[in-house]
């Protein structure tokens, strides 16, 4: 282990890809450095006291990098040193935002200024004639180019190119949603978004389209976001770089996850076989094979859009023109549209290590922030329960249940959140090894005595001697039997519930059950119709954290008491329905699926293209190591083997909170309420929404009561899974095929109004939508058809779903 702080913490510099410092003082003021190791650059930062418990935070104003770090002291942290320690970050963050805040004011004034002054640059510039481009509204200041970088309206920095194309940005100034527009809006039929200037140049000379330049693939997102807000109807065409040398290609998978996010298209610069050593994007293009090639390129990408989606221009679909006028739509009356995951109401962390997850993995991001809050609740159950009111206390524990198809990749999620989780057991094991094979070698010897002793009472009594001392001997000797040391288990996997109370009552009484097969609860042995009510009332206590003896005849029998229980699972939508036709009554009436936080996100399948693991996760190891301080805090067990987690309350501002939307659940719970079909999953909504509330407390302040911030975001996640149980049991009520036909109507009323036109073709909808069975797909589309939702045309032997067009907001 690295014992020296320093040490420690320009290691982990190294471990972001920065160029570390070569002196690092550790006396609490912002300090900046070279990040690349070039002289003359100061993008990297750090901060750093050694003062306790050592720790500081760091990154690079160009990447928008920041991570916060804590010295490995060898040792868990107390709850109050994890208090000071989160005192300490907050206070760099301020310190640093302050700091940046004031850089990128004097670099956006230093900008304003250098714009004003300068004079638009000529097409004879070195760079330009290199280039084959003209200066496009470029300025020249000191012999170089200079690229305003623009948002809100303001420049806020400036890019310089020198005649050797040469780059650098202004120092301090920001980069993240700036962007240089080419080229004019109005009028035009798409916009482009592209990386680099030249870039940019060439694809507006070639199509005359208007381009907004982003300077870099990082910043491809923000731009595209910000042209979609300026423009909402204006296709965007997202211009890639072929980074085909570098691993994992940044400007096509950036590029693609702009597309994605904004509803927009893919362009990438096609070289042929005989690709041109580092030829890489547009201008490359242009150089080599000539504008043309840059213009078929782009309108290639809407040509094959339309063919990928089988769609057919609304002029030439048959009958189209003279078709009569839509009714009106007939209303689905269980439908109820999904939310967007608020994935900014969980902590910073945490949801940065969500989307660097979701980034890689393309699962839904709902499953892998469940995966996230399955880990969460297990590295914390343990040590904190919640007080929401006087005589209204509870755990914190959590039960998820995500509904998804085989294949959503739930594994590979709970895979990279439990990795501190399995290094806990294993280090746990390997310390209690001794005391294990000890207590295994006391027990032989134990039974070996038991058995001599049974066998001597066995002989007197054929012999009709007397077994009253030999009887006295197996009591006293009984008193004395060795007791299994607790080694920490938390990871537990398909245990009837029975056995898992077992080991919670004499292993250790915090685990979690992570499963993406969901048959240790729904499916198997103990959820038989003669066993499932008392399995059920057995996990509903262990949500309560309630005591439960349990007897046996052929064995021990035991108490369960002051246990604490995970459940983060996925199931399939049939197996699910099965379980309802079998126990649903039961598992409705009892209130067992009400205390889950259930998920029915749709399927990222069909949209995952594959991309090289990146080199550093940041995040996650960020939130692997609060998940590992936590866990490695001292359990609260009593002599009697029970938890006694310390209570935590709520500030007087986030209880105020609390009971406003307790309160407003429970208007909406009588007759004729909007929550009235889903009264027992909404009654238990305010409770998950404080234990949400305590784990993120815990996360990121430990000790302490919990404040209106944590609840805030802790309310939106409960009110998220909420609407996601009435979508879930609305439709479950409903016949299959009438189920089909609302998720089949959400899917294409969502993808028409992404790709702004009222068609999809049938092959699509049945490769890309929520149905693949054949016979279950047309039977939603009869269904919604005789709604007035959708009509059936055909073109040739194409046939095309025409989509009433008053459901996507357009005219007929």
């Amino acid at each position: 282990m690295m014992t020296n702080p320093i040490e420690q913490f320009r290691e982990a510099i190294h471990a972001s890809g920065l160029t570390p410092p070569e002196v690092i003082e550790a006396d609490g003021k912002l300090r900046r450095f070279a990040s690349n190791g070039r002289r003359n650059d100061d993008a990297g930062w750090y901060l750093i006291h050694d003062d306790g418990i050592p720790a500081g935070s760091f990154g690079d104003w160009r990447t928008g990098l920041a991570q916060s770090w804590r010295a490995d002291v060898g040792r868990a942290l107390t709850l109050a040193e994890e208090a000071e320690h989160r005192a300490k970050v907050e206070a760099m963050r301020r310190e640093r935002e302050a700091d940046e805040t004031r850089r990128r004011a004097e670099a956006a004034a230093t900008a304003a200024a250098i714009v004003t002054a300068e004079t638009p640059a000529t097409d004879n510039h070195a760079y330009l004639v290199r280039k084959g481009i003209k200066a496009n509204g470029a300025l020249l200041h000191q012999g170089k180019l200079v690229i305003p970088m623009r948002a809100d309206g303001r420049v806020h920095s400036l890019q310089f190119i020198g005649a050797d194309g040469e780059k650098r940005f202004l120092t301090g100034g920001r980069v993240a949603g700036c962007y240089f527009s080419i080229g004019n809006v109005k009028g035009a039929a798409v916009l482009c978004v592209a990386e680099g200037f030249a870039t940019g140049a060439s694809i507006h000379e070639a199509t005359g389209y208007p381009v907004a330049v982003a300077f870099n693939a990082g910043n491809l997102l923000a731009t595209a976001q910000a042209m979609r807000a300026k423009f909402p109807d204006l296709p965007l065409i997202l211009c890639a770089d072929d980074d085909y040398r570098t691993e994992g290609n940044p400007g096509m998978t950036k590029a693609a996850e702009a597309a994605r996010a904004v509803g927009g298209l893919v362009a990438v610069p096609g070289f042929g076989a005989d690709r041109p050593e580092g030829a890489t994007d547009f201008n490359d293009l242009a150089q080599r094979c000539g504008a043309e090639s840059v213009q078929q390129a782009i309108a290639g990408a809407v040509a094959r859009a339309r063919a990928d989606c089988h769609q057919v221009d609304e002029s030439s679909a048959a009958g189209d023109t003279a078709s009569p006028a839509w009714p009106e739509p007939q209303p689905l009356s269980a439908k109820i549209e999904p939310e967007p995951y608020p994935i900014d109401a969980l902590p910073e962390t945490i949801r940065a290590a969500v989307e660097e997850v979701a980034g890689f993995v393309k699962a839904p991001l709902a499953m892998v922030a469940s995966s996230a809050l399955g880990v969460l609740s297990l590295a914390c159950q343990a040590h904190v329960d919640v007080k929401r009111a006087e005589k209204l206390t509870g755990p914190a524990s959590l039960f998820l249940l995500t509904i998804g198809d085989s294949g959503e990749r739930k594994s590979t999620c709970d895979g990279f959140f439990v990795g501190a989780v399995k290094d806990y057991q294993a280090q746990q094991a390997a310390l209690w090894k001794p005391e294990v094979e000890r207590y295994e070698a006391e027990l032989d010897s134990w039974s070996a005595e038991r058995n001599g002793i049974l066998e001597a009472i066995k002989a007197a009594g054929k012999s009709g001697k007397s077994t009253d001392d030999l009887r006295a001997s197996l009591a006293q000797l009984q008193h004395n039997k060795p007791e299994a040391p607790r080694v920490p288990r938390l990871l537990l996997g398909d245990e009837t519930p029975e056995n898992l109370a077992w080991r919670l009552a004499r292993e250790w009484p915090s685990a979690g059950v992570v499963s993406s097969e969901a048959g240790l609860i729904l499916g198997a042995h103990g959820m038989k119709k003669d066993s499932v009510m008392r399995n059920l009332g057995l996990l509903n206590l262990l949500w309560d954290g309630g005591e439960l003896s349990i007897g046996r005849r052929t064995s021990e029998s035991f108490t369960v008491k002051g246990a604490r229980l995970t459940v983060a699972l996925q199931i399939q939508e049939v197996t699910l329905r099965s379980f309802f036709d079998k126990a649903g009554a039961l598992a409705r009436g009892s209130g067992f699926l009400a205390r889950f936080l259930v998920a029915w996100p749709e399927s990222t399948q069909g949209c995952r293209p594959f991309t090289e693991s990146p080199d550093n996760w940041p995040h996650l190891a960020a939130f692997h190591r609060r998940i590992d301080s936590i866990l490695n805090l001292p359990a609260p067990i009593g002599e009697d083997g029970a938890l006694t987690p310390q209570m935590l309350a709520m500030t007087p501002a986030a209880k105020s909170a609390w009971v406003e939307y307790h309160d407003a659940i429970e208007k909406e719970l009588r007759s004729g309420g909007e929550l009235y079909d889903v009264r027992d999953v909404a009654s238990k909504s305010a409770d998950n929404a404080v234990r949400l509330a305590a784990l993120f407390h815990v996360f990121e302040h430990g000790a302490g009561a919990v404040g209106l911030e944590a609840f805030e975001g802790a309310s939106r996640i409960a009110a998220w899974h909420l609407s996601e149980s009435r979508r879930f049991f609305g439709e479950l009520a409903l016949p299959a095929e009438l189920a089909d036909a609302a998720r089949l109507d959400t899917w294409v009323v969502d993808y028409c109004r992404r790709e702004h036109t009222h068609l999809a073709g049938k092959n699509h909808v049945r490769q890309h939508g929520p149905l693949r069975d054949g016979g279950r797909l047309d039977a939603a589309i009869k269904e919604l058809v005789d709604l007035d939702r959708l009509q059936i045309r055909k073109d040739g032997k194409r046939v095309v779903l025409h989509v009433n067009p008053a459901l996507i907001g357009i005219s007929s």
